[in-house]
């Protein structure tokens, strides 16, 4: 069998110029014997790899986004549409027909770039300390990908041997690997490369994996494996950095205007244009409402309004909360009437509008140039409180690290003494979803919580135990004989 995600050519990456200031070249015919080569062409091909994040994450087609299966398959988000988005949120997929089977290959490629690339670093003449950082950005960079796949189906194969990536005729049909080792080699990667990587958050790694974005992801890796005293560690190591900081409001933090590194809260963003509509998303198209219109403050914006939050997550926010600044209830629609979404009957009216980011004056229709943010600050400070509530129940300093979040959103502050350990747990399971609503963490922490499935059931839908984890795609099963299927498909 031909190995199917081996990059035989790369993109044309000069539409990233506006995020990495990289001249234009076209890579299109370039093969894997002479590229790369020089150490430009190494840069670009690292930008090449993060172009699968971008690709497979936010795309601008939405439908077959990560985020929306992060999103649409919990309790923050909701569908009017029909047809894949309805499948999705309603657990109706099947190894044939899922949606989300468009998004293995994405991250699968992904991670074949990057061991390619290594390699080429390697064999490269590249001063040896751009090397061994631009090799650790790389490594870092496959795991996240790797860490996105073990989230969606489990430990499956992924390539990290260069002769099998090079290689795009090697008949390669490996098994699946033990959970234990494909967690080892994340934990292993993450924990080798971080101290090479660069501490500081500056205009030329913005948007990078540094010091912090690989602790993050690391941090993640042990919150979500239930390792609580290494996510506790590994949490404090990045508050530790003295790089981040909560940001003044929470509206400054999506700011259009903020997409740059004094922008203290951001560990690691997808960077976003909309001079190129291939790196542009469309968020706002899809959650705005369409019925009323919603009346855009500047740049005319294309809306279809078939995503939203429903009412039962919306009321999770106590009044007052500073959050639901970024959360369309009220507003001025395009006839210039006031309207309260909520009272609004029709079939697109299913919730309020997630908006999150503030609007962008450059949007081209549906399309916007808005950085997604993958990491932040008040995530990691959350994430400590979880670990050392697991660890030691409510403690003052797991309560002063929510309460420094909610002080931001100007709701009330909590005691420890209010709470036991489990109902702390549930109170930050909350919390955590009203601060990082829509920002792609709400499926894993409710898998975590083991509430994923309880939580689909509440929407009125059928699901099962093993619809935790999506089902191979089938034409990957067909091309390998040797793979085992996750249970239930």
């Amino acid at each position: 069998m031909k190995k199917i995600y081996i990059l035989c050519t790369l993109i044309s990456l000069g539409s990233l110029t506006a995020c990495f200031d990289l001249e234009y070249e076209n890579f299109s015919k370039i093969s894997s014997e002479n590229f790369p080569q020089s150490e430009s062409d190494l840069d670009a091909a690292i930008v090449g790899v993060y172009h699968s994040l971008g690709k497979s994450f936010i795309m601008r087609g939405m439908d077959n986004a990560g985020i929306v299966f992060t999103t649409l398959t919990t309790d923050e988000m909701n569908t009017s549409w029909g047809h894949i988005w309805e499948q999705t949120e309603r657990f109706q997929w099947s190894a044939n027909d899922a949606n989300s089977n468009k998004i293995y290959p994405v991250y699968q490629q992904g991670i074949t770039k990057a061991t390619r690339i290594i390699d080429a670093f390697e064999k490269s003449s590249v001063e040896d300390s751009k090397k061994e950082k631009s090799i650790a950005e790389l490594r870092a960079l496959r795991v996240l990908y790797a860490n996105y796949l073990y989230s969606m189906y489990g430990p499956v194969p992924i390539v990290k041997d260069a002769e099998i990536a090079n290689d795009v005729y090697t008949e390669w049909k490996p098994q699946r690997p033990a959970k234990e080792e494909y967690y080892s080699f994340m934990v292993n990667e993450l924990t080798e490369v971080y101290p090479l990587l660069s501490k500081e958050v500056s205009s030329d790694n913005y948007g990078r994996f540094t010091q912090g974005a690989a602790l993050t992801l690391l941090m993640k890796i042990y919150l979500n494996d239930k390792k609580w005293e290494k996510a506790a560690e590994t949490a404090q190591k990045v508050i530790d950095l003295k790089v981040y900081d909560l940001m003044p409001t929470y509206e400054s933090i999506f700011h259009i205007d903020n997409e740059n590194k004094d922008n203290v809260e951001v560990i690691f963003p997808i960077q976003r244009i909309t001079s190129n509509i291939d790196f542009s998303w469309t968020w706002f198209a899809c959650v705005l409402p369409a019925t009323p219109l919603y009346k855009p403050e500047g740049a005319s914006i294309e809306i279809w309004g078939g995503l939203k939050m429903p009412w039962a997550f919306y009321d999770k926010y106590e009044a007052g909360d500073a959050r639901l600044n970024t959360i369309v209830r009220y507003y001025i629609d395009t006839e210039g009437e006031w309207v309260d979404y909520r009272e609004i009957d029709h079939p697109k009216a299913t919730g309020a509008a997630p908006m999150k980011y503030s609007e962008d004056p450059n949007q081209r229709g549906s399309y916007q140039g808005n950085d997604f943010i993958v990491f932040r600050y008040a995530d990691v400070l959350l994430s400590r409180a979880e670990a050392l509530n697991e660890i030691n129940g409510p403690t003052v300093e797991a309560v002063e690290l929510i309460n420094k979040v909610r002080r931001r959103a100007h709701v009330d502050e909590i005691r420890a003494t209010d709470f036991t350990k489990d109902s702390l747990r549930d109170f930050i399971l909350d919390e955590r979803g009203r601060e990082l609503y829509c920002e792609g963490h709400r499926r894993d922490d409710l898998i975590r919580h083991g509430k994923y499935i309880e939580k689909v059931r509440e929407k009125g839908f059928t699901a099962h135990d093993y619809h935790v984890l999506f089902p191979i795609p089938q034409d990957v099963m067909n091309e390998n004989s040797n793979l085992n299927q996750n249970t239930g498909y």
